[in-house]
């Protein structure tokens, strides 16, 4: 994801509303803040959360303007939660940010199928074990 190149695309990023249409950097604020966190689904399970999230960003974007590329703005992500045998962390602050797993999809209905996939996987984790990344 952070290619040599990846700082050229960031300058260069385009924005995408819930459907994938482009729209600009302000209209994309404007999004952002009336979705709130842009989640399209969060569950914890054991000591892990999966969290699905309309980012509007494709960071997979070519630098050519590749007409038949399709927008990733959708990301489904899986963090463990850190040990916190006194209680005294909040739920965010627990979060270790440290991905356990992440996929990029290109429209809502991919996202929540990815955040069901992402669920099901977590839960066999906890049955079978994480295997090594």
């Amino acid at each position: 994801m952070f290619g040599p190149d990846f700082f050229e695309r960031l300058s260069q990023r385009m924005y995408y509303d819930l459907d994938g249409n482009p729209i600009t950097q302000d209209q994309w604020s404007v999004l952002r803040r009336g979705a709130g966190s842009g989640h399209v689904a969060r569950d914890h399970i054991g000591f892990y959360h999966v969290s699905t999230v309309w980012t509007g960003i494709d960071t997979t974007a070519p630098l050519d303007n590749d007409h038949g590329h399709t927008p990733l703005i959708y990301e489904t992500m899986v963090f463990v939660e850190r040990l916190d045998p006194d209680g005294a962390l909040s739920e965010d602050d627990r979060l270790d940010c440290t991905e356990q797993f992440a996929e990029l999809h290109a429209t809502r209905e991919a996202a929540l199928a990815g955040h069901h996939r992402a669920t099901a996987m977590v839960r066999d984790w906890l049955v079978n074990g994480h295997p090594e990344l």
